[in-house]
């Protein structure tokens, strides 16, 4: 897959309008869309990336409704590794300092859009230490060829249709497979997926 990014839908759910402003300065491809209230998230779709601002505490129901959509990345005001770590549980691509610099957002944003992961090393490394254990290690060594395929295919940011198209099977078998796969690997969605089996080969 090119490396090339889409124009994409961006959903920016940010009450104060602080981190919105941000994300104009930063230039991804796409259109920003700022919603301010999660209440108006049930009307919203066709979104390739949220991101969700957050000054204080964590909604985790509401990152779980964005996470079900597309792939989410929370930008905290004060950053906390405990709510970080805890972004994978409920599906989070991402977790990042709200005041990072404008290149260092610029290009975890765009890896999100990618398929990639954008959390910091530590976080990372520390959730791969704790999913190391036997039953997980035994998870990833149980996924056959074709899902290993579809895994390599999600790690590139490839949707359900494309994947169908690279393998010649239709839309609907992708995504039973995918959903075959998260169930199998005990992980929420697409990007944990990736991160469980590049588990596997960390030293």
């Amino acid at each position: 897959m090119s490396d090339e990014i889409r124009q994409s839908a961006i959903l920016v759910l940010d009450s104060d309008g602080g981190v919105f402003a941000r994300l104009r300065e930063v230039g991804l491809p796409g259109s920003l869309w700022r919603v301010t209230d999660a209440k108006r998230l049930a009307g919203l779709g066709g979104m390739h990336l949220a991101v969700y601002a957050v000054d204080d505490r964590v909604d985790w129901a509401v990152v779980e409704t964005l996470s079900e959509r597309c792939a989410t990345v929370i930008l905290a005001a004060r950053p906390s590794a405990a709510d970080a770590r805890e972004g994978f549980t409920h599906g989070l691509a991402g977790y990042l300092d709200a005041s990072l610099p404008i290149d260092v957002l610029r290009r975890a944003l765009r890896g999100v859009l990618n398929g990639e992961l954008a959390y910091g090393r530590d976080i990372i490394g520390s959730w791969l230490r704790e999913r190391r254990s036997p039953s997980r290690t035994r998870a990833v060594a149980s996924l056959t060829p074709r899902q290993q395929q579809i895994v390599a295919l999600i790690a590139q940011g490839a949707s359900d249709k494309e994947i169908g198209g690279t393998l010649g099977i239709a839309t609907a078998t992708a995504q039973k497979h995918v959903t075959n796969i998260l169930e199998r690997l005990r992980v929420p969605n697409r990007a944990a997926a990736v991160a469980a089996i590049s588990s596997r080969f960390a030293i």
